[in-house]
Order: structure tokens, then C-alpha cells, then sequence
């Protein structure tokens, strides 16, 4: 230790510590070393959001576009693998087709059919089970109809993600963030003979 001081105080006497410390590069250096791994962090947390935003967005109109088929009454004779078929038509990007999940259901109406209707996880985030994709006939008054589209989003999880800032997006166990957008509706009702 007594060595360690007398090189620092040989330094000092020398001018070069008292140099490096009046320096005003140095304090530029030491401040930008401060901020940019907060700055960063901000910067990553932002563009996490806009991207799940994003994806958000296009599920609903993804989701929208394919309402418009049960709306009209012309998916009263689909199958579950036509009706996937039919959402991958709509879908240009960002999704894999395969990981849809997806309930089509007429409206329940108490709490208990809601939760049935509903696709469950377990608790790892795991798909336990989807309701299947229900024939919607077509109806002289109109259906109401119960449409829920989900979509585990995977969360890019960067150094920062549960780190200095503690914030993470992940909704799921797994760590993906769930998208869902539900929808419920009234079918036309059909006067003229619907397919």
C-alpha cells in the first residue's frame, strides 16, 4: 500500500494526475460512460414496444379481415384446416400461420361458457386447449358470434431486459407476450338463402 502511494504521490508532484483530472475530455468520456447504458436501455425498451404494437395491430386486422367471412355467412360449412387456410390467406407477414390460435364460437352467455370459449394455458405458458372452430349456421335473425384470435409473440429478451431498468415484456410464463384480440359480433341475417 506504501508503495502504491508514494508512485501516486511521485505522479501527482510530476503534474500528470493533476493533468488528467482538470482534462475536460475525460469528464466527457466518464459522463457518456454513465449514460449510454441507460440511454441504450431505453432506446431497446422502445423499439420492444413499437414491434409489439405493431404486431398487435396487424393480428387485428388480420382478425377483422377473417370477421368479415363469418359476418356475410360464408364460413357456415368450413373446417378447422379451411378455416386456418383461410386466416393465412389474410396473413403477408410477421406470423407464422401454424401458430395461430384461434376460437370461433357462438356468443355464450354466461360466465362459464366465456371461460370454456376461451383457449387455456397452463402454468408454464403452454396452450392446454382450444375450443374447436364451431359451424356458425347461417341464422333469418343473425348469430351472435364470439371470434378470439391469439398469437405468443416472442419477446427479444436483450441484456437490459430484466436488468438495470427491470423491465421485461413477456406476458407468458415462456416469455412470449400473448396478442389477442377479441371479437363479437351479429351475423347478417340471411333472407335470401345463404350458402
Amino acid at each position: 500500500m506504501r508503495n502504491w502511494l508514494a508512485t501516486l504521490r511521485d505522479r501527482a508532484s510530476d503534474g500528470r494526475v493533476m493533468r488528467f483530472a482538470r482534462h475536460e475530455d475525460a469528464a466527457s468520456a466518464i459522463e457518456f460512460a454513465f449514460i449510454a447504458p441507460m440511454f441504450i436501455a431505453m432506446l431497446l425498451a422502445t423499439l420492444q414496444i413499437a414491434v409489439i404494437f405493431l404486431a398487435q395491430s396487424y393480428l387485428a386486422a388480420i382478425t377483422d379481415a377473417t370477421k368479415r367471412q363469418v359476418l356475410t355467412n360464408k364460413t357456415s360449412t368450413l373446417t378447422a384446416a379451411q378455416w386456418t387456410k383461410l386466416m393465412c390467406s389474410e396473413t403477408n407477414a410477421l406470423f407464422n400461420c401454424n401458430n395461430y390460435i384461434v376460437s370461433l364460437q357462438l356468443a355464450p352467455t354466461t360466465s362459464a361458457g366465456i371461460t370454456s370459449a376461451l383457449p387455456q394455458f397452463d402454468k408454464n405458458g403452454n396452450l392446454v386447449s382450444t375450443p374447436p372452430i364451431a359451424s356458425i349456421p347461417p341464422s333469418t335473425t343473425g348469430a351472435q358470434v364470439l371470434l378470439v384470435v391469439m398469437y405468443q409473440w416472442p419477446v427479444i429478451a436483450g441484456p437490459f431486459s430484466t436488468g438495470m431498468l427491470g423491465t421485461y415484456f413477456g406476458t407468458l410464463p415462456n416469455g412470449n407476450f400473448l396478442l389477442s384480440t377479441t371479437e363479437v359480433f351479429q351475423t347478417e341475417p340471411c333472407t335470401n338463402g345463404c350458402p
